[in-house]
C-alpha cells in the first residue's frame, strides 16, 4: 500500500491517513505554501498597515469598537490575530470595556462557548464582550445598494464608532474571500444574504462586497493567509479595499498550486473547511478555477471530508431552503447543485440522508454520486471503476488552494 496523510476535521486536531493500492501512480498537488511568519511577522504588518494609518492612531479618540470575527467554518486563528488588534486599541487610549467582539455566523448556526473558545482562546472569551451575530433580528436598516440589495446588518456593529474585520483570505473560485467579505454575509441579515447571493450579478459580485462594507463604514481589516499546517504564512492590514487587493496578489502566489492533467481520479480533500457538510463542495475550488483538463472523461472526482460536526446548518443555502430548492446561482462561484460535478464522496461524519439533503436525492443526480461512508468502502468502488493501475492525484487541501494555470 502507498500512503497519503492529509490535515483532517479542522479545530479537531485530526489527520487522516489515505492509503493506495501500490499499482497505482499518485500525485499529491501541493500549494506553495510558506513558513509561519510567527508573532513577529504579524505584529510588524500591524506596524506597516496598507493604505490606512496604524490602528492605533485610527482610534484614537474614538468612543468605541466592534471587531468581526468569523465562525468554526472557517480556519481563521483569530485568537493569535485579535491580541495585536486589542493591544492596538489600547495604544489609542480604548479600554476593554469599550471593544465588543461580534461573531459573524452569517446565516450559519450561533457559536457556543466551547466554539469561541477555540476560536478566540479562552482568555477573550473570559474577560471580553463576545457575542453572536443574529441574522433574524438585532439589526439596523441602511438601504438599498447599487444592486438593489436591502442592506440589513447587525445592530450592534453598526452602531460602534470603529469598525473592523478580522477574517482571512483564502480562494473562493471566481474571487478571493476576505476583506469585507466577513462583513457580507458574515454580519448582515438573512434577507440581504439572500438577495446578495440569488440576485446579486455576479460580474460584480465581489465589487459589490466592497460597496456595502463602505455603506457600512468599515475602517480596517487584520487578514492572515494560511499554510498547510494552518499556520500564518503572510498577514495583511489596513484599508478594507486596498489591504485586501494586496493580500491576493500574495494569495494567488502562496495558495498556487500546479494542477495535474489527464488523471483518473482526483480527490480533493476539504480541509480546511471540513468542519460541517454544508461547506465541503469547496474542495473543488481549485478544479474549478484550472484551465486544464485535470480528469479525463470518464475519470472520477472525489470529495474527503471529516465533518466532525455532521451536516452543519445554513438557513439561507442549507437543504430545503428556497435558495437550493430554486437551483438559484451563487456569486461564490457555481450552482448550489454542485453534486453533477462530484462522483464519490468520503466522510466518517456524514451519512447518506445527509448527503442528499446537500447534493439532491437520486432523483435530482441519477446513481452517479456514490456515498462511501468508509476509505475502505471507497477504495473498492474506485478500483472497480479504474482498475489497479489508476492515476489518482491528491489535493490535501482543497478549499484553500488556487490553481496557478
Amino acid at each position: 500500500m502507498q500512503r497519503v496523510t492529509v490535515p483532517w476535521s479542522m479545530w479537531y486536531g485530526d489527520t487522516f491517513e489515505m492509503d493506495f493500492p501500490d499499482g497505482w501512480e499518485i500525485t499529491v498537488a501541493e500549494m506553495r505554501g510558506g513558513p509561519d511568519i510567527e508573532e513577529a511577522g504579524i505584529r510588524q504588518a500591524f506596524a506597516q498597515p496598507i493604505g490606512a494609518p496604524r490602528l492605533r492612531e485610527l482610534a484614537q479618540g474614538r468612543r468605541d469598537a466592534a471587531i468581526l470575527v468569523d465562525d468554526l467554518t472557517r480556519p481563521t486563528p483569530s485568537y493569535r490575530i485579535l491580541p495585536h488588534i486589542l493591544e492596538e486599541l489600547a495604544a489609542a487610549g480604548m479600554d476593554e470595556d469599550r471593544v465588543r467582539i461580534v461573531c459573524a455566523v452569517a446565516a450559519h448556526r450561533p457559536m457556543t462557548r466551547d466554539d469561541m473558545i477555540k476560536k478566540l482562546g479562552l482568555d477573550v472569551v473570559e474577560r471580553m464582550n463576545v457575542s453572536n451575530h443574529n441574522a433574524q433580528d438585532n439589526l439596523e436598516f441602511y438601504g438599498h445598494s447599487s444592486q438593489g440589495i436591502p442592506i440589513w446588518v447587525n445592530r450592534d456593529f453598526a452602531r460602534s464608532d470603529v469598525k473592523i474585520a478580522a477574517g482571512m483570505i483564502t480562494p473562493r473560485g471566481s474571487f478571493f474571500g476576505g476583506g469585507s467579505k466577513l462583513l457580507l454575509p458574515g454580519a448582515c441579515g438573512r434577507q440581504t444574504i439572500f438577495a446578495n447571493h440569488s440576485f446579486c450579478d455576479p460580474g460584480v459580485f465581489r465589487e459589490h462586497i466592497e460597496e456595502v462594507g463602505r455603506m457600512v463604514g468599515l475602517e480596517y481589516i487584520a487578514n492572515p493567509l494560511l499554510n498547510s499546517e494552518g499556520g500564518v504564512m503572510a498577514m495583511v492590514v489596513g484599508h478594507p479595499q486596498q489591504a485586501y487587493e494586496h493580500g491576493v496578489e500574495i494569495a494567488k502566489s502562496l495558495y498556487a498550486t500546479e494542477m495535474p492533467e489527464g488523471m483518473d481520479v482526483v480527490i480533493a480533500n476539504a480541509w480546511p473547511k471540513d468542519t460541517e457538510g454544508t461547506q465541503i463542495a469547496m474542495a473543488l475550488v481549485p478544479v474549478r478555477g484550472t484551465s486544464r483538463q485535470v480528469v479525463h472523461e470518464g475519470g472520477s472526482w472525489v470529495v474527503t471530508a471529516g465533518c466532525p460536526e455532521g451536516l452543519g446548518y445554513h438557513s439561507v443555502m442549507g437543504p430545503g431552503t428556497l435558495f437550493r430548492m430554486a437551483g438559484k446561482r451563487s456569486g461564490t462561484g457555481g450552482t448550489v447543485r454542485q453534486a453533477k460535478e462530484l462522483d464519490f464522496i468520503f466522510s466518517p461524519g456524514l451519512n447518506r440522508y445527509d448527503v442528499q439533503a446537500q447534493f439532491g436525492s437520486r432523483a435530482d443526480i441519477g446513481a452517479r454520486l456514490q456515498f462511501c461512508k468508509t476509505w475502505d468502502a471507497l477504495i473498492e468502488a474506485l478500483v472497480a471503476k479504474h482498475g489497479p493501475n489508476a492515476r489518482v492525484c491528491v489535493l490535501p487541501c482543497g478549499s484553500m488552494q488556487y490553481a496557478s494555470d
